[in-house]
């Protein structure tokens, strides 16, 4: 089975973001300190039954490094139980290790937009045997979606990521509260095209995941669908290319020499599951489609940030109905 129409996919899912949208959300999603997190992530949840896609897309020159482990027990004392740390290939005809990786991205979609620095572990989900991608730290400087509070204020005010003329990327993110933080400097016009591992890539990106600090109890992990195409093969930009000044995130937990510097030089463009929803994707015949369905859907509805918002304001609405009557009652 063959990709049937990557331009209609790509537009829908770029029509699916709305700047304006997007803008009202951040204003918004201060009032959401008035309710309770356990109240705003049951109406998320239930919002996202009726519209379980997002629309994301990580725009060109994101930028992942990968560090080998140096502490195989405290990788694994983070994983939920569902989750076995697992070796993995970065490309297709690398020697498996134990890695964590760091994504540096630049990002919009149908509930967010700004710069992203996410931190994973690559571990082997024991119910469906997938790869898995498992979060296990995320820095933003916009809102952030997490299974235990449903949706968090960013944590991040500089998060700067951005490209020269001179072929040079810059990475600059610090967390607001207890400043770590990661710094680097590179240059990516000597990468070269290498054909990517696609168990990792492909069918982990079918089965992404959260640490034991990010959930309370078992994961429900998720997925996004996707042209395989854009995680077939990336730059491998050679390490001595890439110098971090300053790299704060896990002490201990992974070697501080970089192992492998990959960089998309393109947008990649996801409908991924709204929170609290899974999309089981078994292999590569079944995202793709998934992908030619969505590609030939008529009206798509996703979770947006204006379904946010809603929720937002309907829990203001009935927090405030349920007070008053409590102070009539009492």
């Amino acid at each position: 089975m063959e990709i049937q129409n990557d331009e209609k996919f790509i537009k829908r899912v770029e029509s699916l973001i709305n700047p304006m949208e997007v803008s009202n959300l951040l204003f918004f999603q201060k009032l959401k300190g008035l309710l309770p997190t356990a109240v705003l992530k049951f109406m998320l949840h239930r919002a996202s039954k009726n519209t379980p896609y997002i629309g994301f897309i990580i725009d060109p020159y994101s930028l992942f490094l990968f560090f080998k482990l140096a502490d195989i027990e405290l990788a694994k004392s983070m994983l939920p139980g569902r989750y076995e740390l697992s070796k993995t290939r970065l490309f297709a005809d690398d020697v498996p290790d134990y890695y964590m990786g760091i994504g540096n991205l630049s990002t919009r979609a149908s509930t967010f937009w700004g710069t992203r620095m996410e931190a994973y572990l690559i571990a082997k989900d024991k119910e469906t045997g997938l790869l898995s991608f498992i979060f296990i730290d995320i820095l933003s400087n916009t809102i952030i979606a997490l299974p235990t509070k449903g949706i968090a204020d960013p944590n991040c005010e500089r998060a700067i990521l951005t490209t020269s003329s001179q072929g040079e990327v810059f990475f600059d993110i610090e967390e607001k509260r207890t400043k770590r933080k990661l710094q680097f400097k590179g240059i990516i016009k000597r990468g070269k095209i290498r054909i990517l591992d696609q168990q990792l890539w492909l069918m982990g990106n079918t089965s992404i995941g959260h640490c034991k600090s990010y959930v309370k109890g078992e994961d429900i992990p998720f997925a996004v669908i996707f042209d395989p195409a854009e995680v077939k093969e990336a730059l491998d930009i050679p390490v001595e290319d890439i110098h971090i000044k300053e790299n704060t995130l896990f002490p201990g937990l992974a070697r501080q020499e970089i192992s492998a510097a990959i960089c998309f030089p393109y947008a990649q463009h996801y409908i991924a599951d709204s929170p609290g929803c899974y999309t089981k994707i078994k292999d590569r015949e079944e995202l793709i489609s998934m992908y030619n369905r969505i590609a030939d859907s008529g009206e798509f509805k996703t979770f947006s940030a204006r379904t946010i918002i809603n929720q937002v304001v309907a829990g203001i609405v009935i927090t405030a109905i349920a007070v008053l009557l409590l102070s009539l009652i009492f």
